[in-house]
């Protein structure tokens, strides 16, 4: 069996490993864990042959919208790089995933994976290594804050199996090993760091976003082989998460190391915030503004900054300098130090240095808030209020910047996700959700230390409420797609049968009431067919096929075919009142669409039969002619063939006449032979619109960038529309892509429709900036990366 090129085999790759380790004594990992492996190794394969494949068209993209041509050549550079290491790629992190599975069972300890701030691998002097460690360390805190019960099972039934010590810091099934996996595959490619934060970005959406249904069949797995079968009954504790081995030591040195770890992490990304701020207040000469070099002056203790803090106004913060809000933060609380000192008359005191670099990176990751464009006017006035309390927190607890799943950047990130829809047009003031937002706001102002169990409590109330209003606009919504899927098919529909009744009655002469009865009756048979069935199916090709019968049905009788035309013409009436009854029209109306075909069909047979009869009278007329001559030449034999004579020259020439009745008025055919109104149908009879205006010249075509831009899109995400003439600026959601009709439909966050494009005028709306993607990503996560970024860039003096 041929074998798929983007599909890298590895078994020989393993077995020439498993030969070579078979005379260093390592141990065989068990079975379950083996499948375990097999099956993440396939999910990990098929994840980055999708990325790969996505990743081609995003670069191609960003090559196409390059504003240089030293740009342009970056990215088509870094697509064929790409494309010519796919395959050592996706062997390497395969490998790499074997390697450190394996390692779990050997006298060799278990290496440490993970993308945390760590300052070996975030030097300054490797700025881009730290950006790419920000990017990796926010993938990997949204996973695990998503699956923390199925990591956590998967590392105690591992941890029964093995001889290491599984943790979340050496877990090789864990998603920060997964992404150390992929980041050490593509260093060999030497890509600029824009290009890998694409490829990144590209490698959470492919194989982290749907991998939460990975881990729990992982589990799956186990409990299937018999590993800790019961484990999803037990109540998981911290403590929990060793099953001890035999020297392994006990569980409470286990958590002092964990928590010597968490400390020693916390106390890195201050050290490395602490060196990036500092640098840059050099490079800025924001020393001036630091009291930190003020003359016999005393660092202040933690604890005392947060009672200052808790004596501080609650909106103090609120109104900063736009346009440079940091100093006006800083400046603030040393104007409160000195107004203490004053009043007191103790020792001059200012801020310490760790405290004053939490101040400033707080700051700054508000400044970003409060200028990101994905978020609505009325979310930045409340999020500018947090300032206080956020300060409060990140001050007490410094594992606010390290930890992903600090309930208060949850709380952060919620918020922002929960008013992703608000238009700065809204009226909020009757909205429940705006209500308890404000609500939230002043129990965090009010209260001068908040705790983690108050943003839990908060975090709780908020998703309820969410999830509420969710329901009741995902109703909505999904009849909003519903009617406009009926209506685009609807449509579909009613084109299909213009198409068919205008190409069958334009440029013909038929009477007015077979075209009548066309347009106005048949036609509606013919869009009922094609909803039901489809344009496609055997039904809507035989009341097609009828429609072309009952125009064949009026036309000019040949001599000779009257009798089968007449059970023609029967067949063709019975089909067209079961037709019309299957509309539900009763008898009566039925009655009188059935007389609009029997009428003008009657006449054609009856001119014909009229013809007939005039053939045979004009034969017997020349026959009897003849029979009189033959009188005269010899009248003996003329008198005993006569009568024979004539009848048989009158039948020779001419077809066996047909007795053939009308359905209308039988025993009168003259009346039935009177003309019967006509028209010639020059112009369509039903209007045909096309799904989508067509360009009329080239350059209204779509661009390349914007085409693809299309294909990217995916129902649920969210836009904001600029304003255009008679509607201001909103933002909505992508509802549905209708296929068959082309159409993109927008909702707003109630789930009622708001905008409707077709493909072209989408493209036009992109490429003159009308339509943007909103970043749905966290939004602490996004504010730490831009601070890191702009810091980074800012040392190195780059603009």
């Amino acid at each position: 069996m041929s074998q798929d090129p983007k599909v890298v085999s590895i078994k020989p790759n393993l077995a020439g490993r498993k030969g070579a380790r078979a005379g260093e004594g390592s141990s065989v990992l068990p079975l379950p864990l083996i499948a375990v492996r097999e099956h993440l190794q396939q999910y990990l394969l098929g994840a980055l042959n999708t990325l790969f494949d996505a990743a081609d068209d995003n670069l191609f993209e960003m090559a196409d919208r390059a504003s240089s041509n030293a740009e342009q050549n970056l990215f088509f550079e870094a697509m064929r790089a790409v494309r010519l290491q796919r395959g050592a790629i996706l062997k390497n992190a395969a490998d790499e995933l074997v390697q450190a599975t394996e390692r779990l069972n050997s006298d060799t300890p278990a290496r440490a994976l993970h993308t945390s701030f760590e300052l070996d691998s975030l030097a300054l002097v490797q700025p881009d290594e730290l950006e790419q460690s920000v990017t990796l360390d926010g993938m990997v805190s949204r996973v695990n804050g998503r699956n923390q019960q199925p990591l956590m099972h998967l590392a105690i039934r591992s941890n029964s199996l093995v001889k290491s010590l599984i943790d979340e810091r050496n877990n090789p099934l864990a998603p920060a090993a997964l992404a150390q996996y992929f980041a050490d595959a593509i260093k060999p490619l030497g890509l600029e760091i824009k290009v890998r934060l694409i490829i990144f970005k590209l490698f959470e959406r492919y194989v982290f976003n749907p991998i939460d249904t990975e881990y729990e069949e992982l589990n799956t797995l186990l409990i299937n082989s018999g590993v800790m079968p019961d484990l999803r009954l037990a109540q998981v504790t911290p403590s929990s998460r060793r099953v001890p081995a035999a020297g392994s030591g006990s569980s409470s040195s286990n958590e002092a190391r964990s928590g010597q770890s968490s400390s020693a992490d916390q106390q890195e990304v201050l050290s490395m915030f602490s060196e990036l701020i500092g640098n840059w207040r050099h490079a800025s000469g924001d020393m001036a503004l630091s009291g930190l070099t003020g003359a016999g002056a005393k660092p202040m203790p933690s604890n005392e900054l947060l009672q200052v803090l808790a004596d501080m106004p609650a909106d103090q913060l609120a109104n900063g300098d736009a346009e440079n809000q940091l100093p006006g933060m800083r400046q603030r609380i040393q104007q409160l130090l000195q107004q203490q000192r004053h009043q007191t008359g103790g020792d001059h005191k200012t801020l310490g240095r760790v405290d004053d670099d939490v101040i400033s990176l707080v700051s700054m990751l508000f400044d970003f808030i409060l200028e990101d464009p994905a978020l609505p006017a009325a979310v930045k006035a409340m999020i500018s209020r947090l300032q206080l309390p956020i300060l409060r927190v990140a001050i007490a607890d410094k594992s606010f910047f390290s930890r992903g799943s600090h309930p208060a950047r949850r709380l952060l990130n919620e918020l922002a996700r929960a008013t992703m829809g608000w238009n700065d047009h809204d009226d909020l003031r009757r909205d429940q959700l705006h209500a308890l937002l404000e609500s939230i706001v002043e129990q965090l102002l009010a209260v001068s230390a908040p705790q983690d169990s108050l943003f839990e409590a908060l975090n709780v109330e908020l998703t309820n409420c969410l999830r509420n209003e969710q329901r009741r606009s995902d109703r909505i919504e999904q009849r909003t797609r519903d009617a406009e899927e009926g209506r685009a098919r609807m449509q579909l529909a009613r084109n299909d049968v213009a198409k068919v009744i205008n190409n069958l009655l334009v440029g013909r002469t038929l009477p007015v009431t077979l075209v009548d009865l066309l347009r106005d009756s048949w036609s509606q048979v013919l869009q009922m067919v094609c909803l039901r069935e489809g344009a496609d199916s055997k039904a809507w090709r035989q009341s097609v096929d009828l429609a072309q019968r009952m125009i064949d049905s009026i036309e000019p009788v040949p001599l000779g075919e009257m009798r089968a035309r007449a059970e023609s013409n029967q067949q063709v009436l019975d089909a067209l009142h079961v037709g019309l009854e299957s509309l539900g029209m009763d008898a009566s109306a039925v009655a009188v669409q059935v007389a609009r075909l029997s009428l003008p069909q009657a006449r054609a047979l009856a001119v014909a039969q009229d013809a007939a009869q005039k053939i045979l009278d004009e034969r017997a007329a020349q026959a009897a002619a003849r029979v009189a001559v033959q009188k005269i030449e010899s009248p003996e034999e003329s008198v005993r063939a006569g009568g024979d004579a004539v009848q048989g020259a009158a039948a020779a020439d001419v077809p066996e006449q047909e007795s053939v009745s009308s359905p209308l008025q039988p025993e009168t055919p003259e009346s039935v032979i009177e003309p019967i109104a006509q028209i010639r149908v020059e112009a369509p009879v039903l209007e045909q619109l096309d799904s989508e205006p067509e360009a009329d010249t080239v350059d209204d075509l779509p661009s390349v960038g914007a085409q693809r831009w299309i294909e990217s899109l995916r129902a649920g995400c969210w836009f904001r529309l600029g304003a255009t003439e008679g509607r201001p600026e909103q933002r909505c959601k992508l509802a549905a892509i209708i296929s068959f009709s082309g159409k993109y439909i927008f909702v707003n966050r109630g789930g009622m429709k708001v905008a409707e494009f077709g493909r072209i005028e989408l493209a036009h709306h992109f490429e003159q900036g009308l339509i943007t993607v909103l970043d749905e990503n966290q939004l602490f996560d996004r504010a730490l990366e831009s601070v890191i970024g702009n810091l980074r860039r800012l040392q190195s003096g780059k603009p």
